[in-house]
């Protein structure tokens, strides 16, 4: 079971990299590459040290369990509140978080945007799960975050089926968010994910998605995004909608 050092400092406190790092249970360079690539971002002192508000680390401990578990080679149990073995169980929390985001100006894109993602899990690896079935699926109101993982077999596989010359993780990650993909059963994991990215465009979200070793990321409004390569290699998918509350 994952465990992380509880937070009892006042919210208003930056806190310094090295706590930060305990608090979470990574080492500082990981949270620099977090820095880096957007995944946990931090606030810059005048001297150039990186510092924390509390409630990006709260945020942090939940995408972490998410990231852990999509990227470890013998990932731990995920707590039962962050697991759906079936899609099932995945379509009752999400009925659940859609009532709970019901006075949200954006709650209805926000639900259609984690839908699309998590059934995208689900609908390509029916069958065809490497190792462990199913999705994490955890979400902080106060914090404005939706986190969803998976041990599929990854947009880069599947996206192999109908289109063979694509051979970095990068390159499926570019064409699932720009081409339109026909073809029989890969299809609407690109497909879908155009559909998420006009969510985030319409200023709905935020995103962060990981494939393989290709990282996604994607400002609320925006029309472009950025996609860079990490050593940390998702299994599956890992993703974050962060939005207004």
């Amino acid at each position: 079971m994952y465990r992380f050092k509880q937070i009892s400092m006042s919210t208003n406190d930056l806190i310094p990299i090295g706590e930060a790092a305990k608090i979470l249970g990574v080492s500082i360079q990981t949270l620099r590459r977090w820095d880096k690539n957007g995944k946990l971002s931090s606030i810059k002192t005048p001297g150039g040290r990186r510092r924390y508000k509390l409630e990006n680390l709260n945020s942090g401990k939940i995408f972490q369990i998410a990231q852990l578990w999509a990227t470890e080679k013998n990932p731990k149990t995920l707590p039962d509140d962050y697991y759906c073995d079936n899609r099932a169980v995945f379509e009752t929390r999400l009925q659940n978080l859609s009532r709970l985001l019901k006075s949200n100006t954006n709650g209805s894109l926000i639900i259609s945007a984690t839908g699309e993602i998590g059934n995208n899990s689900f609908d390509h690896n029916l069958g065809n799960w490497p190792d462990i079935p199913g999705i994490f699926f955890g979400f902080d109101l106060t914090l404005g975050i939706v986190v969803l993982a998976d041990r599929g077999l990854g947009i880069l596989t599947t996206l192999q089926r109908v289109k063979p010359e694509l051979y970095l993780h990068s390159d499926a990650l570019q064409t699932a968010f720009t081409e339109v993909i026909t073809g029989r059963a890969p299809e609407k994991r690109g497909n879908g994910l155009k559909f998420v990215k006009k969510i985030v465009q319409k200023k709905a979200a935020g995103l962060f998605f990981q494939t393989g070793n290709a990282l996604l990321n994607m400002d609320s409004g925006s029309d472009t995004f950025k996609i860079t390569n990490t050593e940390n290699h998702a299994r599956g998918t890992l993703a974050q909608i962060k939005f207004k509350t």
